[in-house]
């Protein structure tokens, strides 16, 4: 009896563990892991992208022989955003994961569409993650997901899904996470900035035939999740001394077009300062950076005293400019509004009610620039006076 009971329990925890494993395990190669998802809005309609990649070519691999990357980009289109990704299920051919979605990709249309139809549908799934880079884009959606990486490999390694690489290097525009976003458009006077990538189809090549690749064209900024605008990067040069996380910028001295020395700053530190004057609200900018030479065409500016102050004299210009080109759009690139916020509460509460009351040229009084020049990058050849 003891035996017939043992081979009894036996068969049912088979049947169990069999059952269990036929409905809930799944093999990984048969589930499709989306990596990113674009969003555009055409002709009244909205069109949904999923970008597939071939995991062959991301996994590391001991053989030199390396085969191009694929990559797979669908499109549906619905009344709503929810109904263009339903629409790509009907030929999806297997399950499709989205906790592997590390970029969202959403066309300055449907921007202007509003964003919180599209976020709604991410913070209800429970597969989709808050931590994917959010970007921007006034092209083809279509063709940024398309567009690959150098040496073959796929997308996961281009500024799409690794954009701090880039940006340690030259900061124009931080790059920002759907968390984040959503955080500030929940505050008070905030103007969200997001980065958009267009596709460069001229500077580089291989083997005399052209390649492209994705880059940082501008910003689109949101407030209270509407649209304000889209800068291009030319006019946004004056952002990275003031948005926080900047990493290292190149400055030519004493301007671009007739460059005398080239002057690169780390780490730059920024603090907005209120004045009030006449009962209005204004604002002093102090920055701190320190900073080295990195190249010289010619002899001028030789003296320390003086290649700092022109130094300043452009950082200065810089930030002027690109308020003035916010201000033309009606956008508070600097978030002077919230830092009044977050700072001097009463005097946020009484010019509230006004909207664009702080774009006013005269918003920015003083900006006082404390720069280090530190060194000339070169032992041999100092090329800086110190004690002019």
């Amino acid at each position: 009896m003891k035996h017939k009971r043992l081979c009894s329990l036996v068969v049912m925890l088979g049947v169990l563990v069999e059952s269990g494993c036929a409905t809930d395990v799944k093999d990984i190669d048969k589930i499709n892991y989306a990596s990113t998802i674009g969003v555009d809005y055409k002709d009244g309609k909205y069109h949904g992208y999923i970008q597939f990649n071939d995991f062959q070519t991301v996994a590391k691999t001991t053989d030199t022989q390396r085969s191009p990357s694929k990559i797979w980009v669908g499109e549906g289109v619905g009344d709503s955003f929810e109904e263009s990704l339903f629409d790509l299920y009907r030929t999806a051919q297997e399950r499709i994961y989205w906790g592997h979605v590390t970029a969202i990709v959403v066309s300055e249309a449907a921007f202007q569409q509003g964003i919180g139809n599209i976020y709604d549908s991410f913070i209800r799934y429970y597969e989709f993650r808050l931590t994917p880079w959010v970007y921007g884009t006034r092209e083809s959606v279509k063709e940024i997901l398309s567009t690959g990486g150098f040496f073959g490999q796929s997308p996961l390694s281009t500024i799409l899904h690794e954009p701090t690489g880039n940006y340690s290097q030259t900061s124009f525009v931080k790059p920002i996470k759907l968390h984040r976003l959503i955080g500030q458009m929940n505050e008070n006077g905030f103007t969200s900035c997001i980065p958009t990538l267009s596709v460069n189809k001229k500077n580089w090549a291989e083997k005399k035939h052209t390649e492209s690749k994705l880059m940082i064209d501008g910003a689109i900024f949101l407030k209270n999740e509407v649209y304000k605008s889209f800068i291009p990067l030319e006019e946004l040069t004056g952002l990275r001394w003031i948005q926080s996380g900047s990493v290292r910028a190149g400055v030519s001295v004493p301007s671009k077009s007739e460059p005398s020395v080239e002057i690169v700053v780390d780490n730059p530190k920024t603090k907005l300062k209120m004045v009030k004057i006449d009962d209005r609200p204004l604002f002093n900018i102090d920055m701190k950076a320190s900073g080295y030479v990195v190249s010289r065409t010619n002899n001028k500016l030789l003296g320390l005293q003086q290649l700092t102050q022109k130094s300043s004299e452009v950082i200065e210009k810089e930030i002027r400019k690109s308020f003035i080109a916010g201000l033309k759009r009606k956008t508070d690139i600097y978030n002077l509004e919230h830092d009044l916020f977050r700072y001097h509460y009463q005097e946020w509460k009484a010019v509230s009610q006004e909207e664009g009351i702080l774009l006013k040229e005269d918003e920015i009084r003083d900006i006082h620039i404390h720069l280090n020049i530190e060194h000339t990058s070169s032992g041999k050849n100092s090329t800086i006076h110190r004690s002019e």
